[in-house]
């Protein structure tokens, strides 16, 4: 017998070394689990809300019932892992359906890109939808000045919004995040964005689509390629393509739209006795779904609306010439709106 068994213990050794802890990849193969093959990640205000609600008319696309499912960007959600991810917004879909996700936070927080990669894997189809930024950012402040986030103008918010962003508040309810409500400007910077994916996933695996020029007027034509992109029958005998979705708006009451927006005695009176799903589904039917009908007029001319042509000059000049140089694409229309 050996006085020291080193061949024994190298033996161990090596298997040790061999195991390696299984990928999530690996652990979605070996449950079957059905997870998202694509991902529109943005940009926001430019028409993520439209392709959600033409993709949902078809029966082999399956979109979570939330729109905006935020697992990538907060982190109580992520931490729950990838159970929790499709258990809770993919557990009603068909292994026949091809599975995505639509949220435009996702384009713009610099640590989403590789939470994805980690999940999803770099196979995963990703979808930016690009506006002009100008217009964009005024569109978004418009949705904060209805919330009753925004108490600025537009001209101050603007000058404003650097001293506002300098803390990452990020993980913050939505009604107290500085980041989510006021990044009007930085929100505009798509190739800074769009760089920290290709960090991750290769540019084939992407589509970039105009705002106006694809999904407005040339909306039949984008579906189509869209659905292509996803690999899916581009047929488009099902869809309704002529709807509107997330018109500009205004509200009819300021108590009211406070009311719907921000926390209220009636989260107070139900909290004890409803989760906090339950509570959030409960507020978002009763409140959103029907105050918010109530409340809410259309705009039809905008007496306040900025120099576009003037933001993009001062603000996205360098930005456009390098978004063109990078899609292949002209965006002179930009600078002239």
């Amino acid at each position: 017998m050996d006085a020291f068994p080193s061949k024994k213990i190298f033996r161990i050794l090596d298997d040790l070394t061999a195991y390696q802890e299984p990928t999530i990849l690996q652990t979605v193969k070996e449950l079957k689990m059905q997870l998202p093959v694509f991902i529109c990640v943005g940009a926001q205000k430019s028409g993520t809300t439209l392709l959600h609600d033409i993709l949902k008319q078809y029966n082999q696309v399956f979109l979570p019932k939330k729109k905006e499912t935020k697992f990538f960007q907060l982190d109580e959600k992520y931490n729950h892992g990838l159970n929790y991810y499709q258990s809770e917004f993919f557990k009603n879909s068909q292994s026949s359906q091809t599975l995505g996700e639509i949220d435009p936070d996702y384009m713009y927080f610099d640590y989403i890109p590789e939470r994805i990669y980690q999940t999803l894997g770099q196979n995963i189809k990703i979808i930016f939808i690009l506006r002009n930024p100008a217009k964009r950012a005024y569109s978004h402040f418009l949705m904060s000045k209805k919330k009753g986030f925004e108490k600025l103008s537009f001209d101050e918010a603007i000058k404003n919004e650097k001293k506002r962003l300098l803390i990452d508040d990020s993980q913050k309810e939505l009604y107290k995040s500085a980041t989510h409500n006021y990044s009007y400007i930085d929100r505009g910077y798509y190739t800074k964005q769009i760089n920290r994916f290709l960090k991750f996933f290769p540019k084939e695996n992407m589509l970039f689509l105009h705002f106006e020029e694809d999904l407005i007027a040339n909306r039949e034509k984008t579906i189509a390629s869209i659905l292509e992109f996803i690999g899916l029958d581009s047929s488009l005998e099902q869809l309704d393509l002529d709807i509107k979705s997330n018109e500009k708006s205004q509200y009819k009451s300021k108590i009211i739209n406070n009311f719907i927006f921000k926390p209220s005695w009636l989260s107070k009176l139900l909290k004890p006795f409803l989760t906090q799903k339950l509570r959030c589904h409960l507020r978002g039917f009763l409140l959103k779904k029907i105050l918010n009908q109530f409340n809410t007029k259309p705009i039809s001319t905008d007496p306040n609306e900025p120099d576009f042509a003037l933001i993009n000059k001062h603000y996205f000049k360098d930005e456009i010439i390098a978004l063109e140089e990078f899609l292949g694409r002209p965006l002179k229309s930009w600078a002239k709106e």
